[in-house]
Order: structure tokens, then sequence, then C-alpha cells
């Protein structure tokens, strides 16, 4: 048991929950209406202060990003502000990546 406690050193809980999420990867140039580029990804795990998303987009470590969760049942998404703390590729995807997203801002 100790030795298990050693080796998962998170704070919180994580939880599998498959939800879609959009990621702003790209702002908009200035003076521009709307969204820069986005992409639909989904998650695999949240917890209190995180996410773990698997998109088909390489983001930058460190980067802070918009990201929008779907919940279902509600008519609006979920708006955050999340920095992207780590990501590698899919072992059995090569054009698909896991990233680790740790919440900084969460609007409601």
């Amino acid at each position: 048991m100790a030795e298990e406690q050693g080796r998962n050193k998170r704070r919180y809980c994580r939880l599998p929950l498959a939800s879609t999420v959009f990621i702003e990867i790209e702002s908009p140039p200035p003076g521009a209406l709307g969204p820069g580029k986005v992409v639909r990804c989904h998650t695999l795990e949240v917890s209190r202060r995180g996410l773990r998303v698997q998109l088909d987009q390489r983001v930058t470590v460190g980067a802070i990003l918009q990201v929008g969760v779907d919940i279902p049942g509600q008519a609006d998404p979920f708006y955050l502000v999340g920095q992207v703390r780590w990501r590698m590729r899919e072992k059995d995807r090569p054009d698909s990546w896991i990233a680790g997203f740790e919440i900084l801002e969460a609007a409601g």
C-alpha cells in the first residue's frame, strides 16, 4: 500500500469521464471577431484541478488556453482556462496526442 501511494503523487482524485471538449489552440488576430483556431477533442479523465484529454493536434507545453467542456443536459459549454502541463503521443495512434491540463480559472 505504501509503495502504491508513493507512485501516485496526485493531490486530487481522478475520474474517468468522457466529454466533448473544444480547445482554442490559436488566438484570433487582433481586432478579429470570433474564436481563433479551435479543435474538438474529448476528455479521458477529470479532477478538481485538471483534465487529461485526447486530441489530434499537438499543443505546446506551458501554453495557457481557453477550453469549453460540453456537459450533458446543459445548453452551453462550461468554459475554463487551462495550462498545458504535459503532452505525449498516443502509442497506438501516432497522429494522436494525450495532454494534461491544469485548470487555472473556471466560469461559474
